[in-house]
């Protein structure tokens, strides 16, 4: 059975081999830079150069895939796909998330290592208006490189569910992002209990302009794969080569031994049943092997360099968003007691509890500094 023939099969597989592929390069977001007010898609080409001009196997698999609803796509040539996506995710996140504080915000949890203090930010209103989309175009006619190209900060590939997918590091460019998480829970006005995360159960969030994920992302791999079943193709990484989850065509979990320096593996999969060399998310690892760390096929300076305008600071989050919005952000108030220091409290000190009120009215318990 050839590679078209298994891109259409798979339990769960949203594979339709009328449609274009509608997410696999959400390059919405790398035309836009880190705090640009730019309220429209605006367009980028940054397109690799191939040694063929014949479609190969994986574009046929690629021509072949249906995907997410935030994605439009075309191919202007045998080894170019043109994309354009509103760069928000096609699955429901969370009501709320958490974001390094930059201008007096509360802070109410600290990443595990870093240390960074983090305020709670609504994906509604705060995070939903600020998520900028774009068009851009890439080869997807995969070639190995003579040597791998290191991936840097901002996107490195795009998923199916429409968002990019990012580096393992945050921040200090050099700690894992799902290593360094961290969670605050509380009660909203309605009596429901939210639990706001920096990385979401799906090792995503926002950095400001462009949703995207740090590890395996579960809520985009659950819309093609099945609980124990193999992986299947995910997105496409800037070189071309698919992105999958963490499991192999038996199903069985991806250990990081088994895959190269940059996250590769040359395997069968459902949709290349001879083999092909692809990149693995694996599963539950926190790690810098979470994500993928190189390139191992050509990608050319100007798909790096656009796509690196996405590595926004997350510390300039909240910053970065008031300035979109052109007026301060309304930020959790203490109503009974005031913030003196805004420090991390020594080890030692008994937190004491206060009242919340957040921008959409709900209250919730936090600790006094």
């Amino acid at each position: 059975m050839n590679a078209l023939a298994h891109a259409a099969q798979g339990p769960g597989r949203r594979i339709s081999l009328s449609r274009h592929l509608a997410v696999a390069l959400s390059g919405a977001i790398i035309a836009v830079g880190c705090g640009s007010s730019a309220t429209s898609a605006s367009s980028n080409t940054a397109s690799a150069s191939s040694s063929s001009a014949t479609t190969n196997a994986y574009t046929a698999v690629y021509k072949a895939m249906s995907f997410g609803s935030t994605v439009t796509v075309s191919f202007p040539s045998a080894c170019e796909m043109t994309l354009t996506t509103s760069g928000k995710p096609d699955y429901t996140p969370n009501a709320y998330y958490l974001a390094p504080t930059n201008n007096g915000q509360t802070p109410v949890a600290y990443t595990a290592v870093t240390n960074t203090p983090l305020a709670v930010i609504s994906y509604a209103s705060m995070i939903a208006p600020s998520l900028e989309g774009s068009s851009a175009t890439l080869n997807i006619c995969p070639t190995q490189a003579s040597s791998t190209t290191a991936t840097s900060l901002g996107a490195i590939g795009y998923l199916i569910s429409g968002t990019a997918m990012f580096n393992p590091y945050e921040m200090d460019q050099s700690t894992p992002a799902v290593s360094d998480n961290a969670s605050y829970t509380f009660t909203d006005s309605t009596g429901t209990q939210q639990t706001a995360y920096f990385l979401d159960q799906c090792n995503s969030h926002s950095n400001g302009m462009t949703w995207h994920a740090h590890g395996t992302p579960s809520c985009v791999t659950s819309q093609v794969d099945t609980a124990t079943g193999p992986s299947h193709i995910i997105g496409i990484a800037l070189d071309g080569y698919p992105i999958y989850g963490g499991r192999d065509i038996n199903g069985s979990v991806v250990s990081v031994s088994q895959l190269d320096a940059c996250n590769g593996i040359t395997s069968p999969s459902p949709e290349f049943s001879s083999g092909a060399y692809h990149y693995v998310l694996p599963i539950g690892v926190t790690t810098k092997y979470a994500s993928i760390n190189c390139y191992r096929g050509s990608v050319s300076s100007s798909t790096l360099a656009s796509a690196g305008k996405l590595a926004c600071n997350m510390k300039t989050m909240f910053a970065m968003i008031e300035k979109q919005h052109e007026s301060p952000i309304q930020q959790p108030t203490r109503s009974t007691t005031q913030i003196a220091n805004q420090r991390q409290p020594h080890p030692s000190a008994k937190p004491t509890l206060a009242v919340m009120t957040m921008p959409d009215g709900s209250t919730m318990p936090s600790r006094s500094m």
